[in-house]
């Protein structure tokens, strides 16, 4: 890492031999902390090393006689020498030479200890965050060992400013258990400054996200939010709240996250957040369904609906009925599946999403061929391919599904090849002028479907006379789906 730190490493081995090393080395490994366990334990010892009584001098520092202290003239000139050294090492960086940077920086955070802890501490800020962007793993472990030492020895006795700058570091160098000390220990600090108090709260709290312990997490964003509530401040309630269901959603706790995810509904409807209302909806629903709980889902995958249609936010309102649509095939509720794909196609189109209507058509397909209509499912699969094809997307698995249930499906009369259309042209029918929702919005619960034959389809020989449009979906004559609000005659 360094000339010097290897100069002292070579003096290092010469006076202690190579089995008393070995021995040192077993008792470094076992006293260091976690991110100390791989360093060279010679390193270790020279970088933590006294630089007045290290041996080698460092050869900044003047060769003195008798054992007493710099004067504070030698001090000044040395320190003039450590803001040169800091300058080169930034030059050399920009020339992208890491290394004889890093070898100069490290040499100046062992110096700076001359100047006491607080000197030392600004230089560990400074070098150990460069450290951390050029990922030099060594330097940030070198740095963390010495930091934790830091930590150690000043905990009991050192002021709130000091504790501030330790924890600052402790952040910088990713020391998890040091900065969760710290910071528990900043908010017993500050108990006579609810304000400040509440910030190390804060922090505390997101640094327990940033290492996936989210039940802690959990526990101190309900306070932060209870807290909130009680001095009526939304705007921090709403962004505990998020915080607060976050956590529990990381941490799969469904039920604990659901009076969250209400509360948080409630505020959006107080301040007028609507816009916020669908995908919250949506993830409520979700939490309800991996719960089993069937009906509370349903009521709000059906508001998230109402809400996203009315705002006209058509991508929540493709999200709510592909969640049905596969809840309901999951169930076996194959007519309400199939009206809920039937609407997706439509409300892709309606998004200007012709990704989505290519995914619904396949949502489509799969679903007949699960129930053993490889009819519909190759009309679905049919239709699918004339989008893969205008996208250049997905164009072979479309290609493949028609040809295996071309097939399976006996040949059936068709009209003389001249009059014809192509595959694309014969699937691209009125969608202008058949709007994707009726004007009142679609409730979405369980249509009563009677346990009969499908009903036949309506004669729809007037498509073919209206100009094809970009897009399509599948008409009522090959999907059986029966809307709320109309009957079948």
């Amino acid at each position: 890492m360094s000339v010097y730190f290897d100069l002292r490493k070579q003096r290092w081995l010469q006076a202690c031999g190579q089995r008393l090393l070995t021995g040192l080395a077993a008792l470094a490994l076992m006293s260091l902390p976690a991110y100390g366990q791989r360093l060279d334990p010679v390193l270790l010892d020279a970088f933590l090393a006294d630089p007045l009584t290290a041996d080698p001098r460092d050869p900044l520092l003047p060769t003195l006689v008798v054992d007493r202290p710099l004067s504070p003239l030698e001090l000044y000139a040395v320190e003039l020498e450590l803001f040169k050294m800091d300058a080169q090492a930034r030059e050399l960086m920009l020339v992208n030479q890491p290394d004889a940077a890093f070898e100069l920086w490290m040499r100046e955070v062992q110096l700076r200890r001359l100047f006491g802890l607080d000197a030392e501490l600004e230089a560990l800020n400074r070098i150990s965050q460069q450290a951390w962007n050029a990922q030099r793993s060594q330097e940030v472990r070198l740095m963390s060992v010495r930091l934790e030492r830091i930590w150690e020895a000043e905990k009991a006795t050192a002021d709130l400013e000091r504790v501030e700058a330790i924890a600052a570091i402790a952040q910088i160098l990713r020391m998890r258990d040091t900065s969760t000390e710290i910071y528990q220990q900043l908010i017993a600090m500050t108990a006579a400054n609810p304000e400040v108090q509440q910030g190390w709260v804060v922090i505390l709290a997101g640094h327990y996200l940033q290492w996936f312990d989210f039940d802690n997490a959990a526990q101190l964003y309900t306070q932060l939010a209870a807290s909130a509530k009680t001095t009526g401040n939304t705007l921090e309630q709403t962004q505990y709240l998020t915080d607060l269901i976050y956590s529990y959603q990381q941490a799969k706790d469904y039920a604990q996250a659901l009076p969250a995810q209400s509360e948080l509904l409630r505020l959006y409807r107080v301040t007028g957040q609507s816009d916020r209302e669908p995908p919250l909806e949506i993830d409520m629903a979700r939490n309800f369904r991996a719960l089993s709980i069937y009906p509370q889902a349903l009521e709000y995958y059906n508001l998230a609906y109402v809400t996203a249609q009315s705002l006209q936010l058509y991508g929540h309102v493709t999200t709510v009925l592909k969640d049905l649509g596969d809840l309901y095939a999951e169930q076996g509720l194959t007519n309400e599946a199939l009206t809920m794909y039937n609407l997706l196609v439509r409300a892709e189109q309606q998004a200007y999403n012709q990704h989505g209507i290519l995914e619904a058509y396949d949502r489509l397909g799969q679903l007949y061929l699960s129930i053993g209509d490889t009819e519909n499912a190759l009309v679905a699969f049919r239709a699918g391919v004339a989008f893969a094809e205008s996208l250049q997307y997905r164009e072979s698995y479309f290609r493949g599904e028609v040809a295996k249930l071309s097939l399976e499906s006996p040949p059936e009369e068709t009209p003389a090849e001249e009059d014809s259309p192509s595959l694309g042209e014969s699937l691209r029918e009125n969608l202008r002028d058949n709007p994707p929702f009726d004007l009142a919005p679609v409730e979405i619960e369980p249509p009563v479907v009677e346990p009969t034959a499908p009903a036949e389809p309506e004669d729809a020989t007037d498509a073919s006379e209206q100009p094809a449009p970009e897009v399509e979906v599948i008409s009522d004559e090959t999907i059986d789906v029966t809307p709320e609000g109309e009957t079948n005659d």
